[in-house]
């Protein structure tokens, strides 16, 4: 007996062929996509970070102005303002003018 050849289709073929290649390339194009919203999530972060640090800085930069000796220093200095002990309020507030400074 002889083994029997199956013919295989040259349509069946080139219907392999073309889904084979059309997943192919909606699969090169994912890892595309995956690698550029990587290299954008990595540059958030750096920008992030960036905030961050200038938040920070501002802080500082925030509490060094706000203290009490420096504001003491300019009150006495720019408005004639004496502080005596216990002549302190809390809770109230005044309000001055840029103008003023």
């Amino acid at each position: 007996m002889k083994p029997t050849r199956t013919k295989i289709s040259i349509f069946w073929m080139i219907v392999f062929f073309i889904t084979f290649s059309a997943i192919s390339v909606f699969l090169i194009n994912n890892i595309i996509s995956v690698n550029k919203l990587n290299r954008d999530i990595s540059e958030l972060k750096d920008n992030l970070g960036k905030v961050n640090q200038t938040n920070n800085s501002y802080r500082i930069e925030i509490e060094k102005l706000s203290s009490y000796d420096r504001i003491k220093k300019l009150a006495e200095e720019k408005l004639n303002l004496k502080v005596y002990e216990g002549s302190v309020k809390t809770g109230s507030k005044i309000k001055i003018k840029k103008s003023d400074m």
